[in-house]
């Protein structure tokens, strides 16, 4: 089994686990973490969510754009690229859950679940809801290209920025913690890093090709 197929399953197993004990799941969080602890948890998976959205993005940047081969091969850039991608959407789904059984605020699942459901912050909590379910689509259709096509299969991956770019906002402006400057650092680095990497996907051509074109024109 391909790891991110039993990364997917992993994860699948331990939510439905976890959707079966709330009660538990808050007192174990409680526990370790003092009386917001599912709501701590909550922040740290949407921390390590956005960032391995963020590894994902950049991975596949990379891979298609060519310019660390040689340094870096095209599989493990793919590996990185899907693994870390799926991963993303697990923990962001996570992220979204543990909230339920957080005695200190009233979230369900219509809050956490439907887009602008929210009695808290309701867009920017939808943005975040979109962003997840837009991230998932374009991360399992890994398995369904040759099903929707190529080209459409295209399309959808290029949503990967604005599902990106909605995680981002929505951390902004929800994120309890967001003006720390420890996660602006974070924030700053890993949208500027990705704006670096698109445009050298999209400008960058390897010497070969370069050379070729060159010689062409010559000739």
């Amino acid at each position: 089994m391909k790891p991110a197929i039993l990364l997917t399953v992993v994860g699948a197993v331990a939510g439905a686990s976890a959707m079966r004990y709330w009660s538990d799941l808050a007192a174990l969080l409680d526990s370790w973490m003092g009386p917001h602890g599912a709501w701590y948890a909550s922040r740290a998976a949407g921390v390590a969510a956005y960032l391995f959205l963020w590894a994902g993005l950049a991975g596949g940047l990379l891979m298609s754009s060519a310019w660390f081969d040689g340094i870096i091969g095209r599989a493990r850039l793919l590996a990185i690229h899907q693994s870390a991608s799926i991963t993303g959407i697990i923990l962001g789904l996570g992220h979204a859950l543990v909230l339920i059984p957080d005695g200190w605020t009233h979230f369900g699942l219509v809050d956490v679940l439907l887009p602008f459901g929210s009695y808290y912050e309701r867009t920017a909590v939808g943005i975040g809801s979109l962003s997840l379910y837009l991230g998932a689509a374009v991360s399992f259709s890994f398995w369904f290209r040759g099903v929707i096509g190529t080209r459409a299969w295209r399309w959808l991956h290029r949503a990967s920025f604005v599902s990106f770019a909605g995680a981002l906002w929505h951390g902004l402006k929800v994120g309890t913690d967001s003006s720390e400057p420890w996660l602006m650092a974070i924030y700053v680095v890993t949208s500027l890093s990705v704006v670096f990497w698109l445009v050298v996907r999209l400008t960058y051509i390897r010497p070969q090709r370069r050379r070729a074109a060159v010689e062409v024109a010559v000739g």
